[in-house]
């Protein structure tokens, strides 16, 4: 921890710096969604000037994931102990440097370090910037305003798709990493000197005395490793779910008989709807109504998922269906990072954001390849979405744990800290 956060003045940050704090952050999700989605776009053109086929940068592809579940396990609990300031600063210069890097590269061998690179510093920053957040948002808005900041993320990937072609067409395809880590650079400055006006609270962390004492392992601390392996879980499951469907989506529906482009446009249907349900969601949780608005947008997916067996395709219809999926899936997983806030204590939030990240990046590969297998055995369109009641079902079941655990457990860590019954952390 820097001696600016143990020494943190007790007064809060007032709405103007929370204002631009949240502007910032969410610059960051947005800068952050491009990088993350301009690596694809970039392959088909990469492929023939290289002279490989495109399956040569599967692993190239992978390595932001891989990298981003290896940043946020191992490093982004170091802004509990030493900083979010400088966790969240280090971080960014590491992914402003590992874009540009990309850009350089010359061989698909070295696409994929300087993409691992670029997701372990993914993986550090994100979890400390929702943290800081957290810290300085009032408690009845900050469900929101973690949200909304980080719907920047499929908002910057979406913007990938508009600027990535135009660029290479312009300057070439190095262009497309050079352009987003320069600005990277100045975004780094400018955290770098607005941060360090901002008190936050002091979150001095205690002696390390124990194996859970160690940041990467607080949140498995007795008295919340249940709740910690319930919300995990159900980040994970609920990745499963999300990413067989928007990684197999357009492969089912060109089955189902739809046209190339319906296909796209009912997949970007699908993120759309995971827009406007992690805002929705986000204002449930910000008024203690988590368990039941989580188990309605689950119930309401399996309901979907069900119509889309017998309701003929069509792009109106399905159109409608898909959205009411995205809403409870995609939405689940952008307000989720809100729920760790009411879930564990200041001191070990950025390990809490961290440790279900990188858990739901186990999901996501299992999804993907959850999704492949069903393809893979040539199941209908319908069979493929009934499949997928498996992981909402295990979502909904997490959901209902995580009250079994409320009403079991008692006051949680944070609740006593805050002074709150623990039926204001995740109330049904």
């Amino acid at each position: 921890m820097t001696s600016t956060e143990a020494t943190a003045p007790p007064r809060p940050a007032t709405a103007a710096q929370a204002v631009i704090v949240g502007l910032l952050s969410m610059l960051i999700m947005v800068i952050d969604g491009y990088d993350m989605g301009a690596m694809p776009i970039v392959v088909p053109h990469l492929a023939p000037l290289w002279g490989v086929q495109p399956a040569t940068f599967g692993l190239a592809l992978s390595a932001v994931v891989i990298g981003l579940g290896l940043g946020a396990f191992l490093l982004a609990p170091l802004g509990d102990r030493f900083g979010r300031r400088v966790t969240t600063v280090a971080s960014l210069a590491v992914i402003s440097l590992a874009t540009i890097g990309t850009g350089l590269a010359t061989t698909p061998g070295a696409l994929f370090w300087w993409r691992l690179l670029t997701g372990i510093g993914l993986g550090a920053c994100l979890p400390n910037v929702l943290a800081i957040l957290a810290q300085i948002i009032p408690a009845e808005r900050r469900a929101s305003a973690m949200t909304i900041v980080s719907c920047g993320i499929p908002i910057g990937a979406a913007g990938a798709g508009a600027v990535v072609p135009w660029l290479t067409r312009a300057h070439g395809w190095q262009a497309a990493f050079f352009a987003p880590g320069v600005l990277m650079l100045v975004m780094t400055l400018v955290v770098a000197l607005y941060l360090s006006r901002i008190p936050l609270p002091a979150t001095a962390p205690q002696p390390v005395r124990a194996w859970t004492d160690i940041p990467i392992f607080a949140p498995l601390r007795r008295g919340l490793v249940l709740r910690t392996a319930i919300f995990c879980g159900l980040f994970c499951f609920n990745a499963l779910s999300m990413y067989a469907i928007t990684s197999w989506l357009p492969t089912v529906l060109k089955r189902a008989g739809f046209t190339f482009e319906n296909a796209s446009l009912l997949a970007a249907i699908v993120q759309l709807g995971g827009l406007l349900g992690g805002l929705l969601l986000a204002t449930q949780i910000d008024r203690h109504r988590t368990i039941a608005a989580l188990l309605a947008g689950y119930g309401l997916v399996a309901l979907a998922l069900v119509s889309l067996t017998f309701v003929a395709p069509g792009f109106a219809g399905w159109g409608l269906i898909l959205l009411l999926i995205g809403m409870g899936v995609g939405g689940a997983h952008i307000a989720l990072p809100a729920v760790a806030a009411n879930i564990y204590p200041a001191t070990m939030l950025s390990a809490g954001i961290g440790l279900a990240v990188t858990v739901a990046r186990l999901g996501a590969v299992a999804g993907s390849m959850a999704g492949a297998a069903l393809i893979g055995a040539n199941v209908s369109s319908g069979g493929f979405f009934l499949a997928l009641l498996v992981p909402v079902g295990l979502c909904a079941f997490c959901v209902l744990a995580f009250a079994a655990a409320r009403l079991a457990n008692g006051p949680s860590e944070q609740a006593l800290a805050e002074g709150a019954p623990a039926e204001q952390a995740l109330a049904g």
